[in-house]
């Protein structure tokens, strides 16, 4: 199935395919969608009950990609910017990656 992103958004992916119920905020990859420069969007992982697991920003400056994660965590976290993928964060709130 097809997925549009808008321009400028970030899209929470999940690490699991076999099943829906997992542990959403861990495996997370947040894809980015045409961030300009200097922009921000931010990005919600909501949890298997229903709340919110994670929330936080994903900013540009230049070639240099910062996600902050604001609420909540995740665990063994990646970016992804056009089909290139940043080295994993096991644990942390800000993962720096780019130029």
């Amino acid at each position: 199935m097809p997925l549009y992103a808008a321009p400028g958004s970030v899209i929470p992916w999940g690490a699991e395919t076999e099943k829906p119920d997992y542990d959403y905020a861990s495996g997370t990859v947040l894809r980015v969608f045409e961030l300009a420069d200097g922009q921000s969007a931010g990005f919600t992982v909501v949890g298997p009950d229903g709340s919110v697991a994670a929330r936080g920003r994903v900013s540009r400056s230049g070639g240099q990609y910062t996600a902050e994660v604001t609420e909540g965590a995740l665990r063994d976290w990646a970016l992804d910017v056009d089909g290139q993928r940043s080295p994993v964060l096991g644990q942390g709130r800000e993962l720096r990656w780019g130029d």
